[in-house]
C-alpha cells in the first residue's frame, strides 16, 4: 500500500479545491482594487464628499474575509490529512501508537524516536514549523473576535514560537518594529497554504526515507 501516494492525493486536491473555492474572492477583490464593473467608484468631489473612505471598503473586506475563511478550512484539512497519514504509516509498520496526551503530535514524534530511533530534530522541517500547522486549527476554534469574524493566536503560542507564518502580515510587520506582543490575526494565504503543503510532504518523505533505513527496533 503506498500510503505516500494517497497522501500527495490528498494535498493535490486540497490544493485544486481552495483554488476553486476562493476564485470568486479573489475576483471581487481584483475587481474592487481595479475599480471594474460592478465597482466602479462614483466621481469624488472633494468640496462636497461626506463619506473619505475607500469605495466599496465593506464589499472588500467581507471578500478578504471570506478569502481567509477558505484558508482556515484548508490548512485544517492538510492537518488532517498528516495526522491520518502518520497514523496509517505506524499501523503499517506493526507498531501502533499506544501513548497519549493532548499534543498528537508530540506523541507521534515521541513514538518515531523510541520505536524507529528516528529523531524528527535532525529532520528537513524545523519542529516550530510542524507545530503552525499543527496548532493553528486551535487558534482558529478558539480564539476568535468578539466582533467580527478575525481569528488570533492563543496567548501560548504568541509567547512560545517565532512570529507565525499565518499572522497577517501587516500586523507581523508592526509587532517587527515596535517588539511588543499581542495574539496576532490569523490570516491563511495562497503562499501560506503551500507552505504548509510543503512542510507536511518534506516531513512525510524524511520519514518514508528514515525507515527504510533504520529497521524497526522497539525498545
Amino acid at each position: 500500500m503506498d500510503i505516500q501516494a494517497g497522501l500527495r492525493d490528498k494535498l493535490r486536491f486540497i490544493e485544486r479545491h481552495y483554488e476553486a473555492a476562493s476564485a470568486p474572492f479573489r475576483e471581487t477583490k481584483r475587481k474592487i482594487d481595479a475599480g471594474e464593473d460592478p465597482f466602479e467608484p462614483a466621481p469624488f468631489d472633494a468640496e462636497t464628499a461626506t463619506d473619505f473612505r475607500p469605495p466599496f471598503l465593506e464589499e472588500w473586506q467581507e471578500a478578504n474575509e471570506s478569502l481567509n475563511i477558505e484558508g482556515h478550512v484548508a490548512i485544517d484539512l492538510v492537518r488532517a490529512a498528516l495526522r491520518e497519514h502518520l497514523s496509517s504509516f505506524i499501523n503499517l509498520s506493526g507498531d501502533p501508537l499506544t501513548a497519549s496526551g493532548k499534543n498528537w503530535l508530540r506523541l507521534y514524534r515521541k513514538h518515531f524516536l523510541e520505536t524507529h530511533g528516528i529523531d524528527w530534530e535532525e529532520g528537513p522541517v524545523p519542529i516550530d514549523e510542524l507545530e503552525e500547522v499543527s496548532l493553528e486549527r486551535n487558534d482558529v476554534e478558539r480564539c476568535g473576535d468578539r466582533f467580527g469574524m478575525a481569528r488570533r493566536l492563543t496567548k501560548d503560542r504568541e509567547l512560545g514560537l517565532p512570529v507565525s507564518r499565518f499572522v497577517d502580515e501587516i500586523e507581523k510587520q508592526v509587532f517587527q518594529v515596535s517588539g511588543e506582543l499581542w495574539p496576532g490575526r490569523i490570516e491563511v494565504t495562497d503562499s501560506g497554504l503551500k507552505e504548509a503543503i510543503r512542510r507536511v510532504e518534506t516531513l512525510c518523505e524524511f520519514l518514508r526515507f528514515e525507515t527504510v533505513q533504520k529497521p524497526l527496533t522497539v525498545v
